[in-house]
């Protein structure tokens, strides 16, 4: 079997770094930045994938609005536009769970979003995405193939973010406030990721894919299998009720990201590509510990 020939943007970022370092010997890899080049100068001959990574991301200090559409809509639109024109037969484009407008519930932990739930981003990354995933949408047709990725919280060796800050915090606390059991939260490993994402490309996939690992985990069972990962017991308390309502109306933000439900759950779609989780919450967040070298 001749091995695809795949493009990948931002091939020097998390995501794309670590897909070529599990996959380098699966594909003929050309590795782009569209700084240096613009979609209009690539060369896209005998390529069959473009898997297109490079974006502007949310940033905290933020960054000019405008700034977003340049580089998340347009620069993917005329990516898109190059390839369909080169021949390419598949396009697959990361976007985010930002496209909903939803950061989470801390009432309703019931509420689940699919690949099909309605979006309303409320932000210029989610926006930008969004605007993206349309622009595609009108390009695709049965000789370009449109696969768009959605993941939520992405874990595991070398990522950074809140996932990380949690690790450091309860290594060094005691006592943790983590007991609380009922929100949902869907995350997925970079290895589950990678492997989602490699089953896309192989099967010319199109379709939105969220990125799940099946049932979602609240934030007691992430403590848990931290505490695991760090071979560390700790006295997990659920915070009182009167304690968690004021603080949440003090500290709304860092309240839904610990114990807001953020659920997502895959439709339709998995199927076609044969996706199933492998790698298990426990083992990956092992893996991020021993990368920090937050044990002991």
């Amino acid at each position: 079997m001749n091995k695809k020939t795949l493009l990948i943007t931002g091939a020097s970022g998390f995501i794309g770094s670590n897909f070529i370092k599990k996959y380098e010997h699966e594909y003929n890899i050309i590795k782009t930045c569209l700084i240096e080049k613009t979609p209009e100068e690539l060369d896209l001959t005998g390529v069959d994938t473009v898997l297109h990574l490079a974006a502007l991301v949310h940033q905290m200090k933020g960054a000019p609005e405008k700034k977003y559409y340049e580089v998340n809509t347009e620069l993917t639109k005329r990516l898109a536009v190059k390839a369909k024109a080169a021949g390419v037969k598949h396009f697959v484009f990361y976007s985010t769970v930002k496209v909903y407008g939803f950061d989470g519930d801390l009432n309703n932990h019931d509420f689940v979003l699919t690949e099909n739930s309605p979006c309303n981003p409320n932000d210029p990354y989610g926006d930008s995405k969004y605007r993206a995933e349309k622009l595609l949408r009108t390009l695709e047709d049965e000789n370009f193939k449109v696969a768009t990725i959605r993941p939520p919280m992405v874990y595991g060796e070398g990522v950074k973010g809140n996932m990380l800050s949690l690790i450091k915090l309860i290594n060094k606390l005691s006592i943790i406030p983590f007991g609380y059991s009922k929100n949902k939260r869907s995350i997925i490993s970079t290895e589950n990721l990678l492997a989602m994402t490699h089953l896309i490309i192989q099967n010319s996939a199109s379709g939105i894919y969220l990125g799940t690992e099946g049932i979602p985990v609240s934030i007691r069972e992430i403590a848990t299998s931290i505490e695991k990962g760090l071979g560390k017991s700790r006295i997990n308390i659920t915070l009182p009720t009167i304690i968690f309502k004021i603080l949440c109306k003090i500290k709304p933000d860092i309240m839904v990201r610990l114990f807001g439900t953020l659920a997502f759950q895959q439709e339709d779609n998995y199927k076609e590509i044969g996706y199933k989780a492998e790698a298990s919450m426990d083992d990956e967040i092992k893996k991020m510990i021993d990368k920090f070298g937050g044990k002991g």
